[in-house]
């Protein structure tokens, strides 16, 4: 299958592409035809993009949906891949490399400056610079234990119980998409993405989920097979905390169990009675930079982290990653700032220490000089990367892990520690897309 080429889908191609997602997993269930509806006006004109062949057959499609993202608590704008599909009688003819490189292009022009996914198979999007981030993580309760939270005795010598829990309503949606992005500010946290006031005005417009506020918090979750899942729960205060995990655990007889897709550090492990279940259950999901420097500059950081370090980075899927980088992180913002030598080349791929032409990492930093004597330059010095070190960087791998997965090489001690103290994260993602 030669002369493969991408496009954008438009409204005439929504029916070959809805075939081709149905060959590849299955006609789509219940309220399916709902959701493609909103998912395709969601991303056509632009966000949606199609392979096709000499005949201008559709042979592929994917889509990127267009969310925030936490980063150290400063929301930077996401692409989510989704929706990746490849007609079954073209694979293994790159239809889907093809395609998740137009993705990354798209982004980088969409003004996109993270990426992420959530993985079929790991080996295509590696290939394309993805790396595993974290996880989505289900923890699960007994209802009882979070009803208890919420029971008089549990409040005993503390501040009176918050008024005003309700039923939500649309017109709450924008509390709401606030409160979660205060939360991620508030905690600094990286990886989970708020909700946007369209999507929760939507979510509530068509009841599709149950939902509560009080005052400072909310909570969303779902009742089904006598469990209830919360898919979102934000609380300002141990009072709104406490009102709402008690109506959550509150029909305990006849819901006993409560699965939670949230912060796996949630503050409820600390105040809750007893244990969670045994059972967790987790989801990797994969990241990727498309754009360096305005994702560092729009990351958070640390407020007391003070740091610099060289990086030379090799990217040929999003070229303006690609060259030698000072990044430097001080009162919680950061800068990456191209090097004087970064037209300096990067051999192969970066993706092992002999591929980046580097033998030994033992010279280190002597005399505070940079490695390599006292006339190295900076790419000379820096750790080398590929494109999926970089991502697994970004989402706070250490570099002794990125090391022993041969996914680094060259640099030195000391720059390998300050990588690890601007990159410090735990990431995770709340929502499955």
């Amino acid at each position: 299958m030669s002369e493969l080429r991408t496009r954008d889908v438009v409204d005439a191609d929504l029916p070959a592409v809805l075939s081709i997602r149905n060959r590849s997993f299955g006609p789509l269930g219940t309220g399916g035809e709902q959701w493609w509806q909103r998912v395709s006006a969601e991303t056509l004109g632009g966000r949606m993009i199609a392979v096709v062949d000499e005949s201008d057959t559709v042979v592929g499609a994917g889509r990127i949906r267009p969310y925030e993202q936490a980063w150290g608590g400063r929301h930077l704008r996401m692409g989510g891949v989704a929706g990746v599909y490849v007609e079954p009688s073209a694979r293994g003819r790159g239809v889907a490399t093809t395609l998740t490189r137009a993705l990354i292009a798209r982004m980088g022009e969409l003004g996109d400056v993270v990426s992420c996914l959530f993985p079929t198979t790991a080996t295509l999007y590696r290939r394309s610079g993805y790396e595993i981030g974290g996880v989505q993580t289900r923890t699960t309760y007994a209802a009882h234990l979070l009803r208890d939270l919420g029971s008089p005795r549990a409040g005993q010598g503390g501040a009176a119980a918050p008024g005003g829990l309700r039923p939500a309503t649309p017109d709450d949606a924008a509390l709401m998409h606030e409160l979660s992005r205060g939360a991620h500010v508030r905690h600094g946290v990286s990886g989970p993405m708020p909700r946007s006031t369209e999507a929760l005005k939507g979510i509530l417009e068509r009841d599709e989920l149950i939902a509560y506020v009080v005052d400072g918090g909310y909570v969303v979750y779902e009742l089904s097979d006598q469990a209830v899942t919360v898919e979102g729960l934000v609380a300002t205060t141990p009072e709104a905390a406490a009102a709402l995990w008690g109506v959550v655990g509150s029909g305990s007889s006849a819901a006993p169990t409560v699965h939670t897709y949230l912060d796996p550090r949630d503050p409820v492990t600390l105040a809750l009675g007893g244990l969670p279940a045994t059972e967790v259950t987790q989801i990797p999901w994969m990241g990727r930079v498309i754009d360096l420097a305005a994702a560092f500059g729009e990351r958070g950081f640390a407020p007391h982290t003070t740091a610099s370090a060289d990086l030379v980075v090799e990217d040929a899927d999003a070229p303006v990653n690609a060259g030698a980088w000072t990044l430097s992180v001080s009162g919680g913002r950061g800068t990456a700032t191209r090097t004087a030598d970064s037209d300096s080349p990067v051999r192969g791929d970066a993706a092992s220490p002999v591929a980046a032409g580097i033998t030994s990492n033992e010279d280190g930093v002597r005399g505070g000089q940079r490695a390599g004597g006292p006339g190295a330059t900076c790419a000379e010095a820096a750790l080398r990367v590929g494109a999926r070190g970089l991502s697994a960087l970004w989402c706070g791998w250490s570099v002794s892990r990125l090391r022993q997965a041969g996914l680094a090489g060259g640099g030195n001690p000391d720059g390998d520690a300050a990588l690890d103290a601007i990159f410090a994260c735990q990431p995770f993602i709340t929502e499955y897309f």
